[in-house]
């Protein structure tokens, strides 16, 4: 188990780029160091050249301004000048700033550059063999933000077109790096789906396991859920005052919303008959009492719906009384994770 902590309470960032997975998740609470270290490792040449990414544009525009740069405090502390400088209307670059006539200005050649995950999905023909490592701030949306249209897609499209055939011959190189940083605002990420990590960390969560490799190594969980920091902001006015349990849980103890968990419970399945599957999701119905419903995890019955969009309708349309039990609280999940997708099947 690696030391996850530093003696100052915060995250042990180092540990993100001696890994040796490509892809690394770290989700914990608010200020606890995520962004901090992994940008300060920037500074460092850690990462070597980075592409810096945030969901939107409009997340993207903001870091251009001198006091919403995200290096502006790592800056202050050990007198590095990293700063965003437009490439073009929607993408930056990240320079090393030099002092002319009073104005900070870029200087040299770009460290790395800046795009947001919903203009990246539009470019086309990057050549990406010049970068190292992708750091993607703030991956997991506020439930106040819009979703990002096919955001899973727009992230797999983004790490393929940056990757490409390095890992093959006559390249063969490391794949590129991917950090993925966080707090754990809501476990419907589309992102964390895609990965295959909903499951896994809902399982983590309930263990209260704070690191885990899985995808045969290729892919390392670091899950905060013990932090100092966070132990210590519990005394701080805001948390003092704060009657949202929810937003609470997650600055400080890392969990996801209460709304990702409501209606998760384990049912009898033998007191239960598959009635239907859609996707990788089967609905049982309750042999006995009429209107009562519960969804599990895999294909189980005979009668299969796929999540092609006319088989999605026609289900929808068949199964629309499944919605209305959904309304009207009699109907159960399995784990979080199967409620999760079985509510993007009416797009909740």
């Amino acid at each position: 188990m690696p030391d996850l902590y530093l003696e100052n309470g915060f995250v042990n960032h180092a540990l993100w780029y001696k890994d040796p997975s490509p892809f690394v998740v770290c989700l914990g609470g608010r200020g606890t160091g995520k962004t901090y270290g992994a940008l300060s490792d920037v500074v460092a040449g850690h990462y070597g050249k980075i592409v810096y990414v945030r969901r939107t544009d409009t997340q993207m525009q903001a870091v251009k301004i001198a006091e919403l740069n995200p290096f502006k405090r790592i800056n202050a502390d050990i007198g590095s000048n990293l700063i965003f400088a437009p490439l073009g209307k929607s993408t930056a670059g990240i320079y090393h700033g030099e002092v002319i006539d009073g104005v900070v200005k870029p200087s040299g050649e770009p460290v790395g550059i800046g795009v947001a995950l919903s203009v990246f999905s539009h470019i086309r023909g990057v050549d990406g063999m010049d970068y190292d490592t992708v750091i993607f701030d703030e991956f997991i949306s506020e439930r106040t933000e819009r979703p990002i249209k096919n955001e899973a897609d727009a992230f797999l499209n983004m790490y393929e077109t940056l990757n490409r055939n390095r890992e093959m011959p006559p390249l063969n190189k490391p794949p590129l790096k991917c950090v993925l940083l966080a707090n754990t605002n809501d476990l419907r990420s589309a992102i964390l789906d895609a990965l295959g990590l909903v499951d896994i960390i809902d399982r983590m969560l309930q263990k209260g396991q704070e690191y885990k490799r899985v995808k045969n190594g290729m892919l390392s969980i670091y899950l905060y859920q013990d932090s100092p920091v966070s132990r210590a902001k519990q005394q701080t006015a805001l948390y003092q005052v704060a009657n949202s349990a929810d937003f609470s849980e997650m600055a400080l103890s890392n969990k996801f919303s209460r709304a990702n968990y409501e209606y998760v419970k384990s049912c009898p399945l033998r007191e239960y008959t598959p009635l239907v599957t859609i996707g990788d999701v089967t609905v049982y119905e309750h042999a006995r009492e009429a209107g009562l419903y519960y969804v599990v995890d895999g294909i189980k019955s005979d009668n299969i719906y796929t999540t092609y969009p006319v088989d999605l309708r026609a289900f929808c349309a068949d199964y629309f009384y499944l919605y209305e039990a959904l309304l009207d609280k009699s109907l159960y999940y399995s784990s979080a994770s199967v409620k999760i997708r079985f509510e993007r099947v009416w797009n909740i």
